[in-house]
């Protein structure tokens, strides 16, 4: 059984960046955590190779297996992307994918 990771990348407006990175810490990923289905998470700024207008962000939710994002995907992903594009709209674009870890070195 191998760790999976639940990778969102958000690009948002520079113009409620600075909320939205509060209510980020504060109200989501508190809700995403508190199903219980991920182990830890990690948040990131990405730095794109070109220069671009608008900052991106990459939120990487850890669990122990496959099942748990299912889960996750099945019981909760609706309604916390539905408070999301309610709270935020086109400000804050998202993309997911689901990784496999291979490899780790810890």
């Amino acid at each position: 059984m191998s760790e999976h990771i639940y990778n969102v990348t958000v690009v948002v407006n520079p113009a409620v960046e600075e909320r939205w990175l509060k209510w980020m810490r504060e109200e989501h990923i508190p809700d995403v955590m508190k199903t219980g289905l991920f182990s830890s998470f990690l948040f990131t700024q990405v730095f794109p190779e070109q220069e671009q207008d608008h900052p991106s962000y990459s939120i990487q939710y850890r669990a122990d297996d496959l099942e748990s994002i299912k889960l996750y995907m099945q019981m909760y992903a609706n309604e916390l992307r539905s408070k999301c594009a309610k709270t935020w709209g086109e400000q804050a674009l998202a993309f997911r994918t689901v990784l496999e870890v291979l490899e780790e070195n810890e």
